[in-house]
């Protein structure tokens, strides 16, 4: 359980976010065969047979050392009810208790359109879940218990490789990935795209838990309230990833909101994002920021911030550049500041509306 004070602007709010599970799981037994191995061995899931996956999702969790599921290139299952239910609301596969690999080249997974709400997939404490080639879609977690995490609700290891979350709600926080306290993910050449929810439109890092993203999109996500693309409260690394035309309705962080905890953002392009109050790229609410030769471009925030938006902890922007943004409603087209420190080192600030840096800073 997190309970999280987050400054929306000026006014603060209590947000309370709950994840619990029922089962707790024993951890993957270490000399397991490497994926590729388990992947050649296990036959493909029939073309579209939602059942038969069930099944083998089921058959992997049942062994002690876990298992594989391979599906057929390019077909699409969809799932026309939950296969579990439990404290965290409904999931669309069994809940993720071992060490389980689902590969496949350009297959899909999706919740029918026409059934009750539920996720795709959940992992418990001490689960393992890895997707290499597959998307996961409409998956929705809106009602009941079940209102974190709309894709993937991680509360144990998740590794996403060459695959794709889109298109997934959630009421509450992680419209396509919540990772929950105690809970860890590995993104790899992976598009979180077009998935909606109250807090971490794209995905939500939740207080104890780890994300690392290499390459990938995280794009085209609405968040209502903070962090349209991501909203941190761990340890979040972002490498080369590109970040564009996320959104929030009410509140800070365009594609990016960081709380508390630690985010690093190298090598990475943030543009085109939207906030409905300060931040239209980045808003730093109270974390330890790192921002290292990033692109911060083409943003626009109603109020202050048009780039980036310093309320509180600490940034370090090296070898960036803040360019093309705008404060609509405020100042500080290129970056705000009404709290905490930030410092400019190699860093180019131009070009934005109505003005650069405000108030001035060093290197601005």
């Amino acid at each position: 359980m997190r309970l999280a004070t987050t400054i929306r602007g000026l006014i603060p709010v209590m947000a309370l976010a709950v994840s619990a599970w029922a089962v707790s799981a024993p951890a993957s037994a270490e000399g397991k065969g490497g994926v590729g191995k388990e992947s050649e061995k296990a036959a493909p899931v029939p073309c579209g047979d939602a059942a038969a996956l069930v099944n083998a999702v089921s058959e992997a969790n049942s062994s002690p050392f876990g298992g594989s599921v391979v599906l057929t290139t390019g077909c699409v299952y969809t799932l026309g009810s939950a296969a579990f239910t439990g404290p965290n609301g409904a999931d669309g596969l069994p809940l993720i208790t071992r060490d389980v690999t689902i590969s496949g080249t350009l297959a899909t997974i999706r919740r029918s359109a026409s059934a009750a709400d539920f996720r795709i997939a959940e992992i418990a404490p001490g689960g393992s879940l890895t997707v290499n080639g597959v998307t996961f879609s409409g998956g929705r977690a809106t009602s009941g218990a079940g209102i974190d995490g709309g894709g993937i609700l991680d509360g144990g290891s998740l590794r996403l490789v060459q695959s794709t979350v889109t298109g997934n709600t959630a009421s509450n926080v992680g419209g396509g990935i919540e990772i929950a306290s105690g809970g860890s993910a590995v993104l790899s050449g992976t598009d979180v795209t077009h998935n909606s929810s109250g807090d971490g439109g794209g995905i939500h890092i939740n207080t104890s838990a780890t994300l690392s993203v290499s390459g990938g999109n995280i794009s085209d996500n609405t968040a209502d309230s903070s962090g349209g693309g991501v909203s941190n409260w761990g340890t979040t690394l972002l490498g080369a990833v590109g970040i564009a035309r996320n959104r929030t309705t009410n509140f800070e962080g365009g594609a990016i909101s960081t709380s508390i905890g630690d985010l690093t953002i190298n090598g990475s392009r943030v543009t085109e994002n939207t906030a409905g109050s300060f931040g239209g790229g980045i808003a730093n609410m109270g974390s330890a920021l790192r921002v290292l030769a990033t692109t911060v471009s083409g943003n626009t925030a109603t109020l202050n911030g048009g780039g980036v938006f310093q309320h509180a902890g600490t940034t370090q922007m090296t070898g960036d550049t803040v360019t093309g943004n705008t404060a609509n409603g405020g100042q500080g087209g290129g970056i705000f500041t009404d709290g905490g420190s930030i410092t400019l080192s190699a860093t180019t600030v131009a070009g934005n509306n109505p003005n650069q840096c405000v108030p001035a800073l060093a290197g601005c």
